[in-house]
């Protein structure tokens, strides 16, 4: 069986119901013209119900690497992602090193959802902090490209502008720290870009602001964690102002959610 690009795949899912079974899946891929290697590939997914194009994304992500054809490319983006992080010193306890690194090896391969909080170490929480503002203005320029509802677009604004102001915040303690600045967000994020990409209209609007609550749900449990519990005094400050940014984020992104559920 040929390589099947995971993120090309979405343009043969426009329009499912989320959430979705493999079969719904399968007959809708089926319904766009989409080739046997598409079927074949669709066919290898788990039997169960997906709720977004993300999940369907992160299961193709799970798949071996002859079915996706992903291996050499997502293995150079992991390499060149590590070398943008190896000026930063995880203070975690050695005991526990090793599953921070294998929390931070599943999510840049797409097998961690996103909402799911990774905690690591405070040096690694400002570089991950700050890709995270990178990927939301990013999104959010799509979502000022792509959509004409008046709200998506007054959202997406105010994403970009505070997430602009949080990560030079981040920047700027991640300089006082002699951290490297990354200067590319993660594979995970490469991918939600490209998955939004393939999408317009109701679909990019619906799965663009469940992304937004996902991921804000996620950071504000992280940043609360930090807040909390670093022992950098520093950083335990920026996490607890930033925390409280998100969380009002967060609020924002549900309502405007409501909002487009009626439309």
């Amino acid at each position: 069986m040929a390589h099947v690009n995971p993120i090309q795949i979405q343009k043969y899912l426009k329009g499912v119901d989320y959430p979705a079974s493999k079969e719904a899946l399968l007959a809708k891929a089926k319904s766009m013209g989409a080739d046997e290697n598409v079927c074949q590939s669709i066919e290898q997914l788990p039997d169960e119900d997906f709720q977004t194009p993300a999940d369907v994304s992160q299961a193709f992500g799970r798949l071996p690497d002859e079915v996706t054809g992903a291996g050499p490319a997502r293995q150079a983006r992991a390499t060149r992602q590590h070398g943008e992080h190896r000026g930063a010193k995880d203070e975690a306890a050695p005991k526990d090193e090793a599953t921070h690194k294998e929390e931070a090896r599943k999510a840049s391969h797409g097998t961690a959802h996103p909402g799911q909080p990774r905690y690591t170490g405070g040096n690694e929480f400002l570089i991950e902090a700050m890709q995270d503002a990178m990927a939301e203005i990013q999104i959010c320029e799509l979502a000022i490209e792509r959509s004409q509802n008046p709200d998506v677009k007054k959202f997406a604004q105010s994403m970009i502008d505070e997430h602009g102001r949080m990560g030079h915040e981040l920047e700027q303690l991640a300089g006082e720290k002699q951290l490297e600045v990354p200067r590319a967000i993660r594979p995970e994020q490469e991918m939600t870009v490209d998955e939004l990409s393939a999408l317009s209209g109701r679909d990019f609007e619906q799965r663009w602001i469940q992304y937004n609550i996902d991921v804000h749900e996620r950071d504000t449990k992280v940043f609360r964690h930090y807040a909390e519990d670093q022992s950098d005094r520093e950083i335990a400050a920026m996490a607890k102002k930033q925390g409280a940014a998100l969380a009002k984020h967060l609020k924002a992104a549900h309502d405007l959610g409501k909002k487009l559920a009626k439309r």
